[in-house]
């Protein structure tokens, strides 16, 4: 509904329903440990900050809708209440502290399937200027957070967490200079946290995990360098400047996701399971998905 809407409050009540819908999911598994309840503070942290988000997101949206109030407090309402939902700066903290204390089905949720909706309805509100220059450049400080806060972590939902928020950048330059661009990318994103998560979740594939956070990182050849390939390649023609922060700080995650590497194979190997059919997808499919993303360059 939230994708399909033709306007903005429907694409909020489509949001709201997602986030109804994935509350109790990920109420479940604190309700069954009664001496473990930290998924239960985590699903508490996350309602709080999503009702507060979309209490500010439905009020400025109501008071755009008549012109002699279109004024810049109700544009920074509205910037307040996205940045809630979606995490940034300075409201980035509860999605570590949400990722940090789920289980892996809730860090699926808040990290995947929670971004889809905030970003297209970005791309297709019609923002004014300055509004979306403040939502990039936000979401480039939320970039450069992630990836130092991440190199402090020693688990590795804690980096996790700060790597969806390093991702920020992309995701919003994307969205508001091209829709078909931020589709691409959220589409491989999701596919290579979605087998990142679930090998986390099963635990019989360390050797899964670490080329799906090489992935992330934009190793070659797998996917993820195709994904961010395709992302600078789009955003190369409205901001160098923009680029080249982008790229600065993607090679900086690089020293975070090797040590996430190294906790995860290095010391502790698991050589029997390796899932070669996933690695080989992750592998072969970026070139795949560039030829896909032609047409459109």
């Amino acid at each position: 509904m939230a994708v399909t809407s033709k306007g903005v409050m429907g694409a909020l009540v489509g949001m709201e329903i997602i986030f109804f819908g994935v509350m109790p999911l990920m109420l479940l598994t604190g309700i069954k440990k009664d001496t473990n309840l930290n998924e239960a503070e985590a699903a508490l942290v996350y309602f709080v900050f999503q009702s507060m988000g979309s209490m500010f997101l439905f009020l400025s949206l109501v008071l755009l809708m008549f012109h002699s109030f279109q004024s810049l407090l109700i544009w920074l309402m509205f910037v307040l209440g996205m940045t809630m939902k979606l995490g940034l700066f300075p409201f980035h903290t509860w999605v570590v502290t949400v990722t940090g204390m789920s289980s892996w089905l809730g860090v699926l949720f808040v990290l995947v399937m929670m971004k889809l909706a905030p970003y297209w309805m970005l791309s297709g509100i019609g923002l004014p200027t300055a509004v979306a220059s403040l939502f990039i450049l936000l979401s480039c400080v939320t970039t450069m957070l992630g990836s130092i806060g991440a190199c402090n972590q020693a688990t590795l939902r804690g980096v996790l967490g700060y790597s969806s928020l390093s991702q920020s950048g992309f995701m919003m330059s994307l969205s508001l200079v091209n829709v078909y661009y931020y589709l691409w990318y959220f589409s491989v994103y999701s596919a290579v946290m979605s087998m990142l998560l679930v090998s986390c979740w099963r635990k019989d594939s360390s050797f899964l995990v670490m080329v799906s956070l090489a992935s992330l990182s934009g190793v070659p050849p797998l996917m993820g360098m195709y994904m961010k390939f395709g992302g600078l390649y789009c955003l190369s023609g409205t901001s160098v400047a923009l680029c080249v922060f982008l790229v600065v700080w993607s090679l900086f995650g690089f020293f975070y996701y090797f040590n996430a590497l190294v906790e995860m194979f290095y010391l502790k190997p698991n050589a029997v399971n390796k899932h070669w059919g996933f690695i080989l997808v992750n592998s072969v499919m970026g070139p795949v998905m560039v030829m896909g993303l032609m047409p459109l360059m």
